[in-house]
């Protein structure tokens, strides 16, 4: 599955051209290198977004399905590291 349209099934940014937005401007890694936004994610992989709001490190443990409820969409990563920014 592609990471744009990963990060926005999960929820973790609203929508897919938000992530793609932010991995065009290298707000988003992939295991550790800048990532596109068309880049494959794999099970195990670790993503990184920061952004002016957040960070948030996330490793992948799948790929939801095209038709997911909202309520089982965190069930396909764990959140390794967490944090909010100041808005200046």
């Amino acid at each position: 599955m592609r990471l744009d349209k990963y990060l926005a099934a999960i929820r973790i940014l609203k929508s897919r051209s938000l992530a793609k937005t932010a991995a065009d401007e290298g707000m988003i890694y992939l295991n550790g290198t800048k990532a596109k936004a068309s880049s494959v994610i794999r099970p195990e992989d670790i993503i990184e977004i920061d952004i002016p709001r957040f960070y948030k490190k996330l490793k992948v443990l799948g790929t939801p399905a095209k038709n997911m409820k909202r309520s089982g969409s965190s069930s396909f990563y764990q959140v390794l590291e967490e944090r909010k920014k100041e808005l200046i």
